[in-house]
């Protein structure tokens, strides 16, 4: 870490790091050929993975607050359309526009601001369920909270939407205050241009709830495909915690090992438990150790042309308490330690990448792992192959791996693995009491099931599945509300012209599939524009997604027929409501 000169940018840095790093590889073939050094800005480093995502959710969060002003243009028309008749006669009583414009304004700025103000209620109680989700990729998420500069935006953009979206409906309804509008009984603005303005409004926030439920719909169906990989162990009942023993009392390698063959040996033997071991690195856990190897009787190559694999420590017993299969040969047994052969164990990815049409067994690999002078390299016979693990996340490729007898290798830190009969976490305080038991200074750390690890390896795609499934959930609803409203008013100007079709025996269903042959109309246009802008918004997210393409056939078809259902489903009780008009009273009202 390094801080710029004045003057220098990240770029800049950059370009001189990789200068130097490849000046470096000229000078020292043997160790740096091939490898190369880039600089980024802390910046970048603490939220450039969740950059992308965070942008997306921006946007979501744009569109819902689009719908929702457009839902709040298209109910202030209808109410301006109530009191045109109002209007008009203050108008001619002497009403200055002026004076009626600020009125109307005013109204809209107080309901904004209302608004605002409940939603900044909604984010304080939201904000601890949004924590509680506990993403594992999204940092910094525990510093978010609604202070004065969350309420300062929230005013200032309540105001501002106010203004933007009141003003359109009082402008409108200015141009009709006149004896036009008094001779029109204040159906100006729901006839016409008014209707169509209102109409064009409900399609524009279908579309927008279009694009919205496209991308939840996609980011759902991925998180399912995800939950279904098979992370190559198996999780449920199963315990972990992390025994990290102090070099300060376990200096060498034969109380370490002593340790944690009576570990596990007393840990196996407590009722309730089926299998234990352990293995430095719990898959998923995000432990990386990637290290390059040697295959005996193969041509020597430079250290920076040596291939590399995944390398893990474990104790005999933990391919059974993981429930990572045997393939061929053996795992690792108790006279695998020091003094004896030395052996290693491979992963079905390893033998495949680097033993393609040969028989791994038998064969000696040598690991650049020393540990000091006068202990062997690690290394040794292949005696079996396992199957493959999901090590940096269930949407990453199985990466070769190299199991090392934690008797020929030892290390201070291990994670502990408990096959349990039952619940894993009734067992943890007589786990405790067992590492307690040999070292009462030792803390049992991590103490979590495998199902915790599995399901906080994917807690950030659930993080953004959950929040625009909320945002299209709330578009969904306002878009509903919208075309309700159209519709509703829409049978109200409509009511003398069904009163007179009533009066003369129209059939009611035929004045249902009135109605809602209006509401299809509107969804079918806006469902159609929505699927032209989503396939923008799905471009976005297409880094958000496992194994699913951005453009999924099946996702869209399947939102698009949804929104259509609710949109019909909304316009059902106008329709109904039309068919019960009493012509009597729809003309009488005329």
């Amino acid at each position: 870490m390094g801080r710029l000169k004045p003057g220098v940018t990240v770029a800049h840095a950059r370009e001189e790091v990789g200068t130097i790093a490849a000046r470096l590889a000229a000078q020292y073939k043997d160790v740096n050929e091939g490898v190369g050094a880039t600089a980024r800005s802390l910046h970048e480093a603490t939220v450039g993975d969740s950059r992308t995502a965070l942008l997306v959710l921006l946007g979501a969060v744009g569109l819902v607050l689009l719908i929702a002003c457009v839902n709040v243009a298209n109910l202030l028309l209808a109410r301006a359309a109530a009191r045109e008749s109002e209007l008009a006669v203050r108008a001619a009583l002497g009403a200055g526009r002026g004076r009626l414009f600020r009125q109307l304004l005013t109204e809209s700025l107080l309901l904004a601001l209302l608004g605002g103000a409940a939603g900044v209620l909604l984010a304080s109680v939201s904000v601890d369920a949004l924590l509680g989700l506990q993403p594992a990729g999204v940092r910094r998420l525990g510093e978010v909270r609604v202070d004065r500069t969350v309420v300062a935006f929230a005013a200032g953009l309540s105001v501002l939407t106010g203004i933007l979206f009141g003003s359109a409906p009082a402008l409108q309804l200015m141009r009709r205050a006149t004896a036009q509008s008094l001779r029109e009984g204040g159906r100006g603005l729901l006839t016409g241009r008014g209707h169509r303005l209102r109409g064009g409004l409900v399609v524009g926030q279908i579309a927008l709830a279009m694009m919205l439920l496209a991308g939840a719909g996609l980011l759902i169906r991925s998180f399912v495909q995800l939950r279904r990989v098979d992370p190559g162990f198996s999780a449920p009942r199963a315990l972990t915690f992390r025994i990290a023993l102090p070099e300060s009392v376990y200096k060498d390698d034969e109380p370490r090992v002593a340790f944690f063959d009576d570990l596990i040996g007393r840990l196996a033997a407590l009722p309730g438990v089926r299998s234990a071991g352990a293995v430095m690195g719990l898959p998923l856990s995000g432990v990386r150790f990637n290290l390059s190897f040697e295959v005996a009787g193969r041509p020597k190559l430079a250290l920076a042309q040596q291939p590399s694999m995944e390398v893990r420590v474990a104790s005999p017993g933990y391919f059974a308490a993981m429930g990572i299969p045997v393939l061929r040969g053996r795992g690792f047994e108790r006279g695998d330690r020091a003094g004896s052969p030395q052996v290693v164990v491979l992963s079905q990815t390893a033998v495949r990448r680097f033993f393609a049409g040969e028989d791994p067994l038998g064969k000696s690999i040598t690991v650049g792992w020393g540990r000091g002078e006068g202990k062997p390299r690690a290394g040794g016979e292949v005696v079996g192959i396992v199957g493959d693990v999901k090590e940096a996340g269930l949407a990453e490729e199985k990466p070769p791996e190299i199991y090392l007898p934690y008797a020929q290798m030892p290390v201070s830190s291990m994670d502990v693995l408990l096959r349990t009969a039952g619940g894993p976490l009734s067992l943890a305080p007589a786990a405790a009491t067992v590492v307690h038991g040999l070292d009462p200074e030792l803390p049992v750390a991590r103490l979590r099931t495998l199902d915790d690890i599995v399901a906080r390896s994917i807690s950030e795609p659930r993080f953004y599945m959950v929040l625009l499934g909320a945002f299209a959930g709330t578009a969904l609803f306002l878009a509903a509300l919208g075309i309700f409203g159209v519709m509703s008013y829409a049978v109200v100007q409509r009511s003398r012209e069904i009163g007179i079709r009533v009066a003369l025996g129209a059939d009611p269903a035929r004045l249902r599939r009135m109605v809602l042959g209006q509401a299809l109309v509107l969804a079918v246009a806006g469902v159609g524009l929505g699927l032209l802008g989503s396939l923008g918004l799905s471009r976005a997210i297409a880094g958000l997604l496992f194994d699913l393409s951005p453009t999924d056939p099946g996702t869209l078809a399947g939102v698009a027929l949804v929104l259509t259902a609710v949109a019909l489903l909304a316009s059902y009780l106008p329709a109904r409501r039309a068919t019960r008009v009493d012509p009597l009273i729809a003309l009488r009202s005329e």
